[in-house]
């Protein structure tokens, strides 16, 4: 899972270093789905929907859970986004977000925790891809299973990326169609 991380940091640091010029994205009631690999700080991804209210302020939940032979886990949580930046293809974010942990072991009692998390994000948009964003967040994370409380880096890497793909919901783009099938 580690190994995967750093191939698409690395994959998504060479598209921002070569890929092409576009405009800064219009957020305003879109709906973002996608992925987000910076929830819990157990390393469990998570599926993700992001709902930007207006150009500066969005909102995002997020669930993930594993089942394995070990320890089951079930991840969820929510995130505050703040644009402090609107750059010509990306925009920086201040982030804050609040989540539970659900463990439960294959032997032993099962385990609840509290996270709580800050940290900057950046999300990329290619000019090809219009509503297709590339995101990474860096941040500090608090973490309380049962009366053991935790300080350290975000998702245990220090870097979580996210792709999310943008659905508008409240005036949906419609093909338009030339002048010449309208009159047929």
């Amino acid at each position: 899972m580690k190994s995967g991380r750093i191939c698409l940091i690395a994959l998504m640091s060479a598209f921002l270093l070569v890929g092409g010029v576009s405009s800064a994205k219009d957020l305003k009631g879109k709906l973002g789905a996608g992925f987000n690999s910076q929830l819990s700080p157990r390393d469990v991804d998570a599926l993700s929907g992001i709902y930007w209210i207006n150009n500066e302020l969005g909102i995002q939940g997020l669930v993930g859970f594993q089942f394995n032979d070990v320890v089951d886990e079930f991840d969820a949580g929510a995130k505050v986004h703040f644009k402090i930046k609107d750059e010509e293809n990306l925009h920086v974010d201040a982030i804050g977000g609040v989540g539970i942990v659900h463990l439960n072991p294959d032997e032993g009692d099962s385990e609840n925790a509290f996270w709580a998390s800050i940290g900057l994000g950046i999300e990329y948009f290619f000019s090809g891809l219009p509503n297709l964003g590339f995101s990474t967040e860096v941040g500090f994370t608090l973490v309380d299973i049962d009366d053991n409380t935790t300080f350290g880096s975000s998702a245990d890497t220090f870097v979580g990326a996210g792709i999310h793909y943008y659905f508008d919901l409240f005036a949906p783009s419609v093909k338009k169609t030339s002048g010449l099938e309208a009159d047929e």
